[in-house]
């Protein structure tokens, strides 16, 4: 009898398997030969989930926006204006293990983007989506009259959005002076300017 592979599940193993050589190696170390090695398969096999390296980084960096999408909804909840866009940007920020790994995925991807259109495109519907939930947010805040700034909303979103993106350099890099505490600090700081 043929053996049962789950093929949906193989691919699944195989894409946390790189992101996370990508986030502990760098994205260079993560070759389909070490991708392959680190789940005790042969290289060759890889091949029938992705045909090369770069639809491993993009199923990769889908993974880690999936995830973070996953756990913004579930950590904004039911919560709206302030309360939501506090919540979206602590679990955006590079605060945990958890998401300073994701972010030492983001950044060379960012890199690779720039000279690949598909990237390049996937990039640019992910921060789509982020700066449309930071406008609604600031759209709820406006109408509970926490939000008075007359700067306009898609302004704000890209302040936003450019502080929280500077945040994962910041934390991967200067780690002594962009920890936890600076980031809340930042983020606290921002928003409070709205009023």
């Amino acid at each position: 009898m043929p053996k049962y592979v789950d093929h949906e599940g193989r691919r699944t193993e195989i894409v946390e398997a790189t992101w996370r050589l990508i986030a502990e190696r760098g994205i260079e170390e993560a070759t389909m030969r070490a991708i392959s090695e680190s789940l005790d398969m042969a290289n060759g096999a890889l091949k029938y989930y992705f045909p090369d390296k770069n639809s491993i980084i993009r199923a990769a960096f889908e993974h880690v926006v999936a995830a973070t999408n996953a756990r913004v909804r579930e950590r904004v909840g039911e919560a709206t204006g302030l309360a939501a866009l506090r919540a979206f940007c602590v679990e955006m920020a590079p605060l945990t293990e958890l998401t300073k790994l994701e972010a030492r995925v983001v950044l060379p991807f960012w890199q690779r983007a720039l000279s690949d259109p598909d990237l390049e495109r996937l990039h640019t519907d992910s921060v789509t989506l982020l700066r449309a939930h930071i406008v609604e947010f600031l759209q709820q805040a406006r109408a509970e009259g926490t939000v008075r700034a007359s700067t306009p909303d898609d302004v704000l979103a890209d302040q936003l959005l450019a502080m929280l993106i500077g945040l994962q350099a910041l934390a991967l890099l200067d780690q002594d002076g962009t920890g936890e505490a600076a980031q809340l600090r930042m983020i606290d700081a921002f928003l409070d300017s709205l009023a």
